[in-house]
């Protein structure tokens, strides 16, 4: 028994935790023997290393409670490409299957010729960054090629290139019209059938920052996570984040994303606070804290006045009562007699005085009088 009470006298529970004699009973967000554990309270995913909370990409704070203002995503490439596909037919060369050999002397022949005529067609055009031979096939020379498009990046990269590859168009279709042989006589280095020229497809480098901030966002926030641009590089933000175009000013409060979307938090300050939809306005504490005294002023003044009018009121009444109690008792008033109502009624308290005839008063002098005499 002894050694149970002083081994109960020596456990010391922490963080405000009491010692029921048997255990610690800890308060909330804390565990163990002693309450020495702080409880897992971490929120949207996030967990707890033993000393705080490690938050997933999209969270912050002592609890992950908030949600980040921007997320990183990948940056862009320095250069984007494009591919064409292409079909032209030569008509100034003959077919040969040594085409077929990349290494042959035939095929080296061949690509530096295409490759010089191409540059030609192509002179002018700033993002052409040459042709690759994919294919050759008999039909005087059928050459299935690449135009090769190079440009350094930029947000406006697709527009640069769907440009680009109309220019394209717009040379091969009339090199191929007008490079032409007459009586086999070819007076270009190329000649072209005009109407064997074709476009198959385009390919642009695909890199959509678009795309992957909202992936990284989430479907539950995504719809309020945009890319903006500054100095070249994107940036994926929300209108929480300072300094963009987007960028929701809460002048005197804090932005913070909730699944509603953005809300701004106003400051309350030693001197003022702040309200209204992006905590615009303002008011010093000290101009309420003087216009609710001088209301409670105005308040006392009106009820001081009409406490005074309900006691004048009163008083009147009661005045009133008690005349009217002295007229019923005697019956009326006696011509040719008088009465003092203020002597009757002292302060008009109802505190009623003896009061007697003056006619009465004068009958009974005159009969002592004649006693006398």
């Amino acid at each position: 028994m002894w050694l149970t009470r002083a081994f109960s006298l020596s456990v010391i529970c922490l963080n405000g935790g009491i010692w029921t004699g048997e255990a610690c009973e800890c308060p909330t967000g804390f565990t163990g023997d002693r309450c020495q554990h702080v409880v897992n309270v971490c929120l949207n995913g996030g967990f707890w290393d033993g000393l705080k909370c490690q938050c997933t990409s999209l969270y912050y704070g002592p609890q992950c409670e908030t949600v980040v203002e921007s997320i990183e995503i990948e940056p862009p490439p320095q250069t984007v490409t494009a591919q064409m596909e292409m079909t032209v037919t030569v008509t100034n060369e003959e077919y040969s299957d040594n085409l077929q050999n990349r290494s042959s002397e035939e095929f080296k022949r061949f690509n530096d010729t295409f490759t010089k005529q191409m540059q030609i067609i192509y002179y002018g055009i700033p993002e052409y960054d040459g042709v690759n031979i994919t294919g050759l096939r008999r039909g005087s020379v059928v050459v299935e090629h690449e135009v090769i498009l190079k440009a350094k990046y930029t947000p406006e990269y697709k527009e640069v290139f769907q440009k680009a590859t109309e220019d394209v168009k717009e040379k091969i279709y009339n090199a191929t019209k007008v490079q032409i042989s007459n009586d086999n006589n070819c007076t270009t280095l190329l000649c072209f059938n005009s109407t064997a020229t074709s476009v198959q497809n385009v390919t642009v480098t695909q890199y959509n920052p678009e795309e992957e901030c909202r992936e990284k966002a989430g479907e539950e926030f995504a719809a309020y996570f945009t890319v903006e641009y500054k100095d070249q590089k994107p940036y994926c933000i929300t209108p929480c984040m300072p300094g963009f175009n987007v960028s929701l000013d809460c002048h005197y409060g804090k932005c913070q994303l909730q699944r509603s979307g953005p809300q701004c938090y106003c400051l309350i300050t030693d001197t003022h606070w702040y309200s209204g939809e992006t905590c615009e306005w303002g008011i010093q504490k000290s101009l309420v804290y003087g216009l609710v005294g001088a209301g409670a002023a105005v308040v006392l003044v009106v009820v001081v006045v009409l406490l005074v009018f309900t006691l004048r009121s009163r008083r009147e009444y009661r005045v009133s009562q008690l005349y009217q109690w002295h007229q019923e008792d005697d019956g009326g008033s006696v011509p040719g007699t008088f009465r003092n109502i203020g002597f009757d009624v002292s302060e008009g308290i109802g505190t009623l005085h003896s009061t007697q005839n003056v006619q009465s008063v004068g009958t009974h002098r005159g009969t002592g009088g004649n006693t006398g005499a």
